[in-house]
């Protein structure tokens, strides 16, 4: 991933801060651990449904 800047508004950075604290890291820390959950979560593979447990669902409309 590319290094850059990201501007996180007080009210944010006071929450993102006490999330860390709680994790153990620093805010910074955990800032990146989001982001590339995010993108990981865009290019993650998804689970075909019948390798899902009974009951729970992809959120797709197709049977």
């Amino acid at each position: 991933m590319d290094e850059g800047t990201v501007t996180v508004p007080d009210e944010q950075y006071e929450r993102l801060a006490a999330l860390a604290a709680a994790r153990g890291v620093s805010p910074e820390t955990q800032l990146a651990r989001l982001i590339d959950d995010a993108y990981a979560g865009l290019d993650a593979d998804v689970d075909a449904p019948e390798s899902l447990p009974l009951g729970v669902c992809d959120g797709s409309d197709e049977e």
